[in-house]
């Protein structure tokens, strides 16, 4: 190398080293603003990924408040359609927008425009929210946000069985009875059910028996009905002993061998033309007067009791299976008490007899004469009300076809 001189003092050319200084110190300056740089991309990065993270939570929180939580139980055979399910376990006004929804049920898709019958036992139900969120840092991206929902329906059964062939019957006294013959019991649930009686039914004794029938599926649910067993009097042909009459009416004195036909006579139904009149009419009053005699012994407080009884005692001598309209003695006391053979006309006239000779007074035969059912109208209790002697009914108000009648 040579140096040169300059106003006399040698001048000395720059080394290699120095050269080799400068570019370190620029690579450092470049490394320092590459550092920077990505220190801010990477700060940068961080904050849109926690931003975006944020909002992510936010939406699966959001939908999640949409979920519904279905407590209630749903009674056996109740349908649903996708509709009525949808409204009852999702909040669509808290749905984020675009959320899809998929509901499963015991594992299979349940979609808009099908419909659901729960039946008895648990039914499980998956309801699926799913939100595609797309955001983007330095390129695209997309997330399928999901929520998922288990509910549990508990079906119940609230319906009770249905009874079939439960109706009132009239047996003879000493006669056998089946109650529960023909009586069926059928559950929607269950199918049969076991058909149960309570109450009892004295065969050997004249009455009027209420018993109930019902029937219990396995959830509980009871039904009943009620059932009236009529227990008669055989029909005799031997004329009932006047040992217990302690009254007459005084209206008839007539005998067996010296009477006439009377107004008396009339009234009870007998017919002018019918010879026997007279002696019909006594054995009809000794029965009647045996009635009210037992009835009056029992020291009944209330007329309502009185009634009941005398309207029982009548239906027990009436019997459907002989019921006639035509001769003599269907429409008269007579008819009912030996004969065992009449009508409501009959039945009538016969509860008015032992009425009467209990001492009860303004009596009304509705419909007397007419072809149509018949009762007694009466004062019971100071309350207006009426007694029906061929099925043994009695109370207070309107009764059957009564359109004169005011409660």
């Amino acid at each position: 190398m040579v140096n040169r001189k300059i106003n006399g003092q040698e001048i000395k050319k720059p080394k290699k080293k120095n050269k080799v200084i400068i570019v370190i110190t620029i690579i450092i300056i470049l490394l320092v603003i590459l550092a920077f740089i990505g220190s801010y991309l990477f700060m940068y990065n961080k904050k849109s990924t926690i931003k975006y993270e944020n909002e992510i939570k936010e939406i699966a929180k959001q939908n999640d408040m949409a979920l519904i939580d279905y407590e209630e139980e749903v009674e056996n055979n109740t349908t649903w359609t996708y509709e009525e399910l949808e409204s009852k376990l999702i909040d669509k006004n808290k749905l984020i927008n675009g959320t899809k929804i998929t509901i499963v049920i015991n594992d299979e898709i349940f979609n808009e425009g099908d419909s659901y019958t729960f039946v008895i036992g648990e039914t499980k139900i998956d309801i699926y929210l799913n939100k595609t969120y797309t955001y983007k840092i330095f390129k695209e991206e997309t997330e399928v946000i999901e929520n998922k929902k288990e509910i549990i329906i508990t079906i119940k059964d609230t319906t009770a069985p249905i009874l079939d062939g439960v109706k009132d019957q009239t047996i003879t006294v000493g006669d056998t009875i089946d109650l529960l013959k023909g009586i069926t019991a059928k559950d929607d649930v269950d199918g049969e059910v076991e058909v149960k009686i309570e109450g009892e039914v004295d065969t050997q004794k004249v009455g009027t028996y209420k018993v109930k029938v019902y029937a219990i599926d396995k959830s509980g649910n009871q039904v009943e009905q009620e059932m009236t067993i009529t227990v008669k009097k055989k029909a005799t042909t031997t004329k009932p002993s006047t040992g217990t009459t302690t009254t007459k009416p005084s209206t008839n004195n007539n005998t067996s061998t010296t009477c006439k036909y009377t107004s008396l006579l009339k009234k009870r139904g007998y017919s002018s033309k019918d010879a026997d009149a007279c002696e019909k009419d006594r054995q009809s009053v000794a029965v009647a007067q045996q009635i009210a005699n037992e009835i009056l012994a029992k020291g009944y407080t209330t007329d309502y009791e009185k009634v009941r009884d005398a309207a029982e005692a009548v239906a027990s001598n009436y019997d459907y299976n002989t019921h006639i309209e035509e001769g003599y003695d269907y429409r008269t006391p007579y008819g009912v008490f030996i004969k065992h053979a009449a009508s409501c006309a009959g039945c009538t006239r016969a509860l008015i007899l032992v009425l009467e000779l209990m001492g009860f007074t303004n009596l009304t035969h509705a419909n007397e004469n007419e072809w149509t059912h018949q009762w007694v109208i009466l004062e019971m209790d100071g309350k207006k009300g009426f007694a029906d002697g061929q099925v043994g009914s009695v109370g207070f108000g309107c009764y059957f076809n009564d359109d004169t009648c005011t409660e």
